[in-house]
């Protein structure tokens, strides 16, 4: 028995994008359709043009997987007519994208699914199929531009991206995702290129997303991509480094929620604040991309950090104070300070950074390790100092220099002396903490105490909720490769 749709009309702005004169709507629930109405459908028909009926059996195989009618579903069509059709199939039949899409078309006629049909028969399909026959290229343009004008490929929110690489939660999550968009679509609730329509696409999206998982009790979507992600983080080092495994195991579990800001947030971030606020809306550069001489004397009354090593002179150019140096080129990473031709520009994120010392924060914990080599012995640094937290109320610096030293190995990182390759050193781990150590301890985030000889360091209160906020950022991140 076939299942009329409730409140299923497809509005003009959808069809019309993808090059219908809509409304065209789909006229039964594929989830209410058998494979007996299939059968007939085939055979209806195979009456009337038996190699329409053979290119219709193979769609339908190829968007069901023999799982039945009921999995049928607008993002399995268009994958399938925008991606598989143009680049899986081994063929050199001239026009088989257009067969096989007839083909679907007649077939969804049959079953009353008009919607489905529409989008085989749409200019957006025929689209797709030129540009790929042009070049490859081409054709990943037009799919992009298919996908988007359809409206149902979920968007990126303001607190969630998609990965390139998906688990098996997130791509569930994200086809769930896209069956809220196309039942909003219909309903009328997401009409595409409307006015405001991005943000009802989003509103949707988000909804979906934090709906209950059908598997999990008590977990949404959003939860279950999360701690995958967390798991994922977790599992991707341990077989190179027990020790790394091992920390990020241990802290783990205090990244599943978002980290609250601590009380001193306003004291770890005064120095960011200030400098924002003296820098203004720009400065000028020296020829070698200092700030200028007559700025940096302006500032060393004022500024509200020690120096990391006193001078026995006025303060001349920024390379005199280190941890100004620090500061600002940590700024120009957060993106709130940008170089533009011979003067250092405060941007739009900056001013607002320099006004809300909350969304300075933000941005601190986001960015408290750099890229590359260096933000990974941030990063570990971060992880051994959580570690040892409730166990030891501070480390030896040296120990914790080579416990980086020892991970950067166990993970494959090699430097060069003279040509010849080696491991990291204590001393290579030391200089690339030096940078960014001198933003954590100018804004409270870390202590040192002891002698020289005997540094102690320890996360403060500010440290560790900064600490925990940078690495619930990075592990629950979106994943951008396979490592």
């Amino acid at each position: 028995m076939k299942t009329r749709l409730q409140s299923s009309v497809w509005f003009a702005g959808f069809w019309q994008a993808v090059g219908v004169s809509g409304p065209v709507r789909n006229v039964v629930d594929p989830a209410g359709l058998s494979e007996d109405d299939v059968v007939e459908a085939l055979a209806r028909i195979a009456a009337r043009d038996a190699d329409l009926e053979r290119s219709a059996d193979h769609a339908y195989e190829a968007l069901t997987w023999g799982q039945g009618p009921g999995v049928l579903r607008q993002a399995g069509l268009q994958f399938w007519l925008w991606y598989a059709l143009p680049t899986k199939y081994i063929t050199d039949e001239v026009g088989y994208m257009g067969r096989l899409a007839q083909g679907a078309a007649a077939l969804f006629d049959e079953l009353g699914l008009n919607g489905y049909a529409a989008i085989c028969r749409s200019s957006a399909t025929a689209e797709v199929h030129a540009a790929y026959d042009r070049s490859d290229a081409d054709g990943r343009r037009a799919t992009g531009r298919a996908m988007e004008k359809s409206g149902i490929d979920p968007p990126d929110l303001a607190d969630f991206t998609w990965s390139d690489f998906m688990g098996g939660e997130e791509s569930s999550a994200h086809s769930a995702v896209e069956d809220a968009l196309e039942r909003a679509i219909a309903a009328g609730d997401v009409v595409v290129g409307g006015r405001g329509w991005r943000a009802a696409q989003a509103a949707a999206a988000a909804e979906a997303l934090d709906g209950d998982h059908p598997d999990l009790p008590g977990q949404s979507w959003r939860t279950a991509v999360l701690t995958e992600r967390l798991e994922q983080w977790v599992g991707a080092v341990r077989h190179h480094s027990r020790s790394l495994g091992s920390a990020r195991a241990a802290v783990v579990n205090r990244l599943l929620h978002p980290v609250e800001p601590p009380s001193g947030v306003f004291a770890a971030v005064a120095p960011l604040v200030w400098l924002l606020d003296r820098h203004g809306d720009e400065q000028p550069l020296t020829q070698a991309g200092y700030l200028a001489p007559s700025f940096v004397r302006s500032l060393q009354d004022e500024r509200p950090w020690e120096l990391a090593l006193p001078l026995d002179r006025e303060m001349r150019t920024e390379g005199d104070d280190m941890v100004l140096l620090a500061l600002r080129e940590w700024l120009q990473l957060a993106g709130a300070l940008r170089k533009r031709k011979s003067k250092l520009k405060r941007t739009t994120a900056g001013a607002a950074m320099a006004a809300d010392p909350a969304q300075t924060w933000n941005a601190l914990t986001r960015h408290l390790a750099p890229r590359g080599w260096e933000g990974f012995v941030a990063e570990t640094v971060l992880l051994h100092l959580l570690d040892s937290t409730g166990h030891e109320s501070d480390l030896s610096y040296d120990s914790v220099l080579m416990f980086v030293a020892a991970v950067a190995e166990d993970m494959g990182w090699t430097t060069t002396d003279d040509g010849a390759r080696r491991a990291p050193s204590d001393s290579d781990v030391s200089w690339a903490l030096f940078d960014i150590r001198q933003v954590w301890v100018a804004c409270g985030l870390v202590a040192f105490d002891g002698s020289w000889r005997d540094r102690r360091i320890a996360l403060t209160e500010a440290g560790e909720a900064a600490a925990l906020s940078y690495l619930r950022h990075t592990a629950t991140g979106p994943r951008t490769s396979l490592q």
